[in-house]
């Protein structure tokens, strides 16, 4: 599965479960290990963990790796480490501390 078809499946099971505010950012010249960061809000804690779980499960029914899943403890942001994309799960106010779109755009402009 080339990484626009990764893509794909990540921001459709996101879609699919109302997550919001997804953000795509192309990371392969900033980083050497990840080709892009998929960033999402979830509406609530319960909101994220389900997000994170499902795209988890959509995942592994498509054979795609899933090395790792962070976060879901507390579920205020849940990091879930596909190998070549890694998503990026958070409640508003999270995402609104954390800013990382902010972060990793303003190194994707550089």
């Amino acid at each position: 599965m080339n990484l626009e078809q990764q893509l794909k499946v990540v921001t459709d099971t996101i879609e699919e479960l109302k997550g919001e505010d997804i953000i795509t950012l192309k990371v392969l010249e900033q980083s050497a290990d990840i080709e892009a960061i998929v960033i999402a809000t979830g509406r609530s804690i319960q909101h994220v963990r389900g997000i994170a779980n499902n795209l988890k499960i959509e995942a592994k029914r498509l054979n795609m790796k899933v090395l790792g899943i962070e976060g879901t403890g507390t579920g205020h942001w849940v990091l879930i480490d596909l190998a070549e994309v890694v998503v990026h799960v958070m409640t508003e106010k999270t995402r609104g501390f954390y800013k990382l779109e902010k972060l990793w755009s303003k190194l994707e402009n550089a």
